[in-house]
């Protein structure tokens, strides 16, 4: 929607919507179009000015999901361009076709993007200024003991921490929002989580339901006590996103020959490094959510496995697979030895789900105890990975079970290809990898 002046500040289950999940703002920013008079309210009006800025001036702004802090990058460049014309800070293309996608010989367009040192300096300070502030916040949310709510569940009032009421929401109702310590902005996210259930909505699968029995129920049965990881509006509330840029802070043009999966590592800036002791400690810790990392093994494999098909924990991945033989008749090597390491990832997270529902892993069976399914397993040899048309999905690319130590050790299988999932990089000129990426371009981009 464009704006001429600033402004402040059923009877039974539905499919999803998406209207009702639009997170609220904390605040409206009112932004002028970097080139005329327009002013857009954001964040709600953000797909109408990129759309706007592409169809009237034919600028585009390269990576501006990964733009922290969108409005002060606009706010910086709308100064700029009333001084100065696009040519001057932007990369000039000629495309065979108009905005809308219809042919047409040379048309210009401009593509603003991190080549330029000003706007990469520009996004660097913009990042770092976000992530200073989410830590502040976060710091404040640890140590805070004036909160007070009441819980989402039950009428009980918890007074004190943040982390108190997330545990008590975990402890009394299974409900799992995220660990303390990994947490930002939970007020916001508590109040998001709140307004779903007033309105009857799944928090995971966001279907809609005539009465609040029936959500609880569905909710426990299927498991969906959680948010849903593939929303991307939940990413500001885990602190871990905040410093998910690229590998390296260096300019576009010197990215072409780096590789693609780099380690993940701490918060290191060009200008300080975050002490996360400092930021993540809770004074009242009692070693349960103590953020020292004592739990790590000095190896970096996991001290304990879980079995996929009982309790037992084996003390290393070798002495798991040597349980399940014994105990399953079921060599996971030898299973798995065909697949790559993203399919064993989907097979290791389709058997946990299945066993944490209570359904057998090869004809889907429900039972109420978990006793009565690993007798029914074993009977009928049913300790198998599943048929590949039950574990082969998407969804199973996300872990089902928190600090899950098998898939920390997939990847040392034998029979994985280390080259299988890898695709070669061509490198070339910059320039003209930006006119290919462009050239692509086309109305139904945006959001109109």
């Amino acid at each position: 929607m464009e704006h001429e002046v600033a402004v402040s500040g059923e009877d039974s289950p539905a499919e999803p919507t998406k209207s009702l999940h639009i997170l609220k703002p904390s605040a409206n920013t009112a932004i002028k179009c970097l080139k005329c008079d327009k002013v857009y309210i954001f964040p709600l009006d953000k797909d109408d000015c990129l759309a706007h800025l592409y169809l009237e001036h034919r600028l585009v702004i390269a990576d501006v999901e990964d733009i922290a802090l969108l409005e002060d990058y606009l706010q910086y460049w709308q100064k700029e361009f009333q001084a100065h014309e696009f040519e001057q800070y932007c990369t000039t293309m000629f495309l065979d076709q108009l905005p809308d996608g219809s042919y047409a010989k040379n048309e210009k367009y401009y593509l603003l993007c991190d080549i330029l040192p000003q706007d990469f300096e520009l996004r660097r300070r913009l990042q770092e200024k976000r992530l200073s502030e989410a830590l502040k916040r976060h710091q404040f949310e640890l140590t805070d003991r004036n909160f007070s709510k009441e819980c989402l569940f039950c009428r009980t009032v918890i007074h004190g921490l943040r982390a108190d009421y997330l545990d008590h929401l975990f402890d009394k109702h299974f409900l799992l929002v995220g660990k303390p310590e990994k947490l930002v902005y939970v007020d916001e996210l508590l109040d998001h989580l709140e307004e779903n259930l007033n309105q009857l909505v799944c928090l995971y699968c966001e279907k809609i339901f005539k009465d609040r029995p029936t959500l609880k129920e569905h909710m426990r049965k299927k498991g969906h006590k959680r948010i849903n990881p593939n929303r991307k509006e939940y990413d500001k509330y885990f602190l871990v996103n905040y410093n998910r840029g690229r590998p390296e802070q260096t300019p576009r043009k010197h990215q072409h020959h780096q590789k693609r999966r780099q380690p993940s590592s701490s918060v290191d800036l060009e200008t300080a490094s975050v002490d996360f002791d400092k930021h993540f400690a809770r004074p009242d810790s009692d070693g349960e959510h103590d953020s020292d990392w004592s739990d790590w093994a000095a190896d970096g494999e996991p001290t304990s496995i879980k079995c996929l098909y009982c309790p037992h924990l084996g003390e290393g991945f070798s002495d798991l697979k040597q349980h399940m033989i014994d105990a399953h008749r079921l060599d996971f090597e030898k299973e798995t030895n065909s697949l790559n390491f993203y399919q064993r990832v989907k097979v290791v997270n389709y058997l946990r789900r299945q066993l944490c529902m209570l359904r057998c892993v090869t004809c889907d069976l429900q039972f109420d105890e978990l006793d009565l399914l690993t007798e029914h397993m074993a009977q009928e040899s049913h300790c198998s990975i599943g048929k590949k048309g039950s574990w082969d999905k998407p969804e199973f690319f996300f872990p089902y079970m928190e600090n899950d130590g098998l898939l920390c050790v997939l990847d040392d299988s034998a029979g994985d290809d280390p080259e299988a999932d890898v695709v070669p990089i061509i490198s070339e000129d910059s320039l003209a990898q930006i006119n290919k990426d462009a050239e692509r371009l086309s109305l139904e981009n945006f959001k109109l």
